[in-house]
């Protein structure tokens, strides 16, 4: 699975029920989308270990193609996703994109109900052995993940090579993945948990890399395709 993902960063933008519809119905025509959402920060004061890292892109979309013919097609220069409302009036260096493939960790719970959370995670990197890198956290750091308590999904997101005529400016990270919960309270309870301190031991374990993560809780709708 291909993941794209957009991400805008403007203070004071608003995303309404009627901007979700029109941004679904501008989507609706890209052949080959499997699924798609959409993501806004979570306001809400917590007391959750990442605050510090801020409220995350003012609006996030995630769109998912079954394969990378389909993905490449819609970053043409003549895709739906060149004329998306609620991004069209922004500065062009205030939208960025990013493709990855995607892989999914089988947590065994049902898909959550609008609206959810999702905990948005990105490793800026670079890693000294980018490919060593990947692998390390594939194999080590989703099976714990999957334990939290209260967990819906589990995926990582690594580097592909792909071209774009969109009017986004390119981002380029080392690794991108999430956690999903039916609520930012399932999260705060998760952080708060024994699993945790395993996260914290296995992050250790890491090899090289520079420049940190970002954590970021993006209150979140499907608004194309199904979550079944």
């Amino acid at each position: 699975m291909w993941s794209l993902f957009i991400l805008a960063r403007a203070p004071g933008l608003t995303v309404t029920a009627g901007d979700r519809a029109e941004i679904a119905r501008a989507l609706g025509g890209i052949a080959g989308l499997a699924q798609a959402r959409l993501m806004t920060p979570d306001r809400t004061p917590a007391d959750q270990p990442f605050a510090r890292d801020g409220s995350g892109p003012d609006l996030a979309l995630q769109l998912y193609f079954a394969s990378s013919d389909a993905a490449q097609a819609a970053l043409r220069a003549d895709s739906a996703l060149a004329r998306l409302p609620v991004l069209q009036n922004l500065p062009p260096d205030s939208v960025t994109h990013e493709l990855m493939t995607a892989r999914a960790f089988p947590t065994g719970a049902p898909p959550p109900a609008d609206p959810f959370l999702t905990f948005f995670v990105s490793y800026r990197g670079p890693a000294e052995d980018p490919q060593a890198w990947l692998d390390h956290y594939d194999k080590h750091h989703p099976p714990i993940m999957v334990r939290f308590p209260g967990i819906r999904e589990v995926e990582t997101y690594r580097p592909t090579a792909w071209t774009s005529e969109l009017p986004f400016a390119r981002a380029a990270s080392l690794q991108r993945n999430k956690v999903v919960f039916a609520s930012l309270a399932d999260l705060i309870a998760a952080l708060a948990s024994p699993v945790m301190a395993e996260m914290r031991a296995d992050m250790a374990q890491f090899p090289p890399f520079t420049l940190g993560n970002t954590h970021f809780p993006m209150t979140t709708w499907f608004i194309a395709g199904s979550g079944d």
